[in-house]
């Protein structure tokens, strides 16, 4: 861990990448696959565990990110890709499991908000009295503020891009339907109904997985455009565990989405 700590600051330190206008991100190969195979002129760089393909998609060069699942590796490899690659926009897009009733297979959440919902404050109970994870108390993300370091929350996630969310809510799914929401991150796969009722209610989520809201506080802390995409992989309401090809649609989506999406420039 020492060492990789070492390197994560050497590699923060160093810009040897040209800069790219959108840096966009999926946990899994799956996820990704579409979009680096849609790279005009691809290059393939690795940075300690992580790999990135560098191109360009209509009319924006691209640096595609592949992060691997959950908060460490998410965070770490925005952090490197921010800083390596400079982008004005970030796209993180992958699969998710539906936590509303309206969502099927293959539909895609674009996010209006993403948020951390992983954060509990727990009731007092004695041993023998068991626990009851829907009486905990969520607890919000906090980012430090640079000007004078205070810690402040943020309950309801952060907002995704309007400009890029006007675009996207334009672009075509191929697979299914496209709905505006909000996407919840956690180290979490949530089948059970009753919880899945529970986080819908309590958060306001239609979607969650486990990478959008720790990259949207990092985007927001950098002042970074940000967006996220999530197809509907899990649909707990119609009896659907997981089903990894749905990746697929996503990432024929962000490529229809960047063909689509207008030079950027840095605020929307």
């Amino acid at each position: 861990m020492k060492y990789f700590l070492l390197f994560l600051c050497v590699a923060l330190a160093v810009r040897a990448a040209e800069p790219v206008d959108v840096l966009v991100q999926g946990a899994e190969n799956k996820e990704v696959a579409e979009i680096v195979a849609a790279l005009k002129e691809p290059k393939k760089l690795e940075i300690g565990v992580f790999s990135f393909w560098t191109g360009r998609i209509g009319p924006h060069r691209v640096a595609v990110s592949l992060t691997g699942q959950a908060l460490i590796n998410c965070t770490v490899s925005t952090l490197i890709g921010i800083e390596e690659f400079t982008p004005k926009l970030i796209v993180n897009q992958g699969t998710s499991g539906a936590q509303v009733p309206y969502l099927g297979l293959h539909d895609i959440i674009v996010g209006r908000r993403a948020l951390d919902y992983g954060n509990f404050i727990t009731p007092v109970r004695g041993a023998g009295q068991g626990s009851a994870p829907l009486a905990w108390t969520p607890v919000p993300q906090r980012l430090r503020l640079p000007a004078n370091g205070a810690l402040v929350a943020f309950p309801d996630g952060f907002h995704g891009d309007a400009a890029a969310m006007a675009v996207a809510l334009r672009t075509r799914n191929p697979m299914g339907r496209v709905f505006p929401g909000v996407i919840g991150s956690a180290h979490e796969v949530n089948l059970e109904m009753d919880r899945v009722r529970w986080s819908a209610r309590t958060f306001g989520m239609d979607v969650e997985e486990m990478e959008s809201g720790h990259v949207a506080a990092l985007a927001h802390a950098y002042g970074i455009r940000y967006i996220a995409f999530r197809v509907v992989s899990d649909a707990p309401y119609d009896g659907v565990p997981f089903y990894a090809q749905a990746a697929r649609a996503t990432g024929i989506f962000t490529v229809n989405f960047l063909e689509n999406l207008a030079p950027l420039t840095t605020k929307s």
